[in-house]
């Protein structure tokens, strides 16, 4: 199912710029491919999938394409020239099409088409209509079918494709735990981040992709997701860096779930609340508990999400770590409640551990 006159992602189209794009990527491929058949390089792609989540309303799909494998991806060894130079950049792939296929149940698949465009990666948001028995979670088979140039779709080099799970909000999930990353579960370190010196070698070097956990948020988080909790990571984290940010919960020993990065044509603030907007509004019978940060405006945005009565009745808790050197922030309702250690918020999540 591949319907182009119908956008299945509310972000915008590229107009006369991705047109400009579309027209210097044709050029491109025909030199590559030119090179390829020459036998003088080999081009090499990544395709990697970001978890997503399945409702009794609509599916999220993700996905994200790179140059280069995903080893080169993580070890910072691009192949193209600009991106050699400035490794802070990591390099996105345009008008990559890719087809997913998902198994909703044993006897159903579902199928559709999408383009990287001008952006990199993949957001679809669609409509289907799930079976009342799903299971708990389903690979998502990513298949690509090459670029999209001026004459037409060019499949150039090889690809490694890395395939990503995608989460049913069943009947089985009884809690649903918001968790931001940065500051959360993750030591950003900010304040060490944001100076001149800091930026200009991250951007030249791109160390500063390596992150720490905090102690003790991995084993909570399984603790959870063994009784039954669905964890839906929501970070505003750019889609760009998807890679380390998957490594990093893989080798941290986080527990699967959704992740929500974010696109940087939407700021944080609004990239958050129309993703938490989405998910609760997909909610059945599950409660629904906030977990976040002062270093940002989580507590802005779950607030406002709290505005709408219905909302209200599902948010069971909003728990926001207080991040050393950020202002003290004041509780407006009993279920807002501020925590410093890993312990305190276990305490806070007792019940639902037990």
């Amino acid at each position: 199912m591949a319907i182009r006159s119908l956008r299945w992602t509310d972000l915008p189209s590229p107009r006369i710029w991705g047109s400009v794009l579309r027209f210097v990527k044709t050029f491109e491929v025909l030199l590559f491919r030119l090179l390829q058949f020459l036998d003088l390089y080999r081009p090499q792609k990544s395709v990697i999938g970001i978890p997503g989540l399945a409702t009794r309303n609509s599916t999220t799909l993700q996905a994200v394409v790179y140059n280069g494998t995903q080893e080169e991806v993580l070890g910072f060894r691009p192949r193209r020239l600009l991106h050699r130079l400035l490794k802070g950049l990591p390099d996105l792939e345009m008008f990559e099409r890719v087809r997913f296929q998902l198994a909703v149940s044993p006897n159903s698949l579902r199928s559709v088409e999408a383009s990287t465009e001008t952006r990199g990666f993949v957001l679809l948001q669609l409509p289907w209509q799930l079976p009342w028995k799903t299971p708990k979670q389903a690979w998502l088979r990513m298949e690509p079918l090459g670029v999209e140039t001026l004459v037409g779709k060019i499949r150039l080099g090889d690809y490694e494709v890395l395939s990503s799970p995608v989460f049913f909000l069943n009947d089985e999930i009884q809690w649903v735990v918001v968790s931001d990353i940065d500051d959360t579960i993750k030591d950003t370190k900010i304040a060490e981040s944001v100076g001149l010196k800091q930026i200009l070698s991250g951007l030249f070097f791109g160390h500063y992709y390596k992150y720490e956990a905090l102690e003790g948020m991995a084993e909570l988080y399984r603790e959870l997701a063994e009784r039954g909790a669905l964890i839906v990571y929501v970070t505003s984290t750019p889609y760009a860096l998807t890679p380390f940010l998957l490594k990093f919960l893989r080798d941290q020993k986080f527990p699967e779930g959704p992740v929500y990065p974010r696109w940087l044509g939407y700021g944080r603030f609004g990239h958050k609340w129309r993703t938490l907007h989405r998910l609760i509004s997909s909610l059945d019978r599950q409660r629904c508990v906030f977990i976040g940060d002062s270093g940002e405006q989580d507590l802005q945005i779950y607030r406002r999400l709290c505005d709408t009565e219905v909302f209200a009745e599902r948010i069971e808790k909003i728990l926001i770590r207080h991040v050393p050197g950020t202002p003290v922030q004041r509780a407006f309702h009993e279920r807002e409640i501020f925590y410093r250690t890993v312990e305190e918020l276990r305490e806070h999540l007792k019940s639902m551990i037990k």
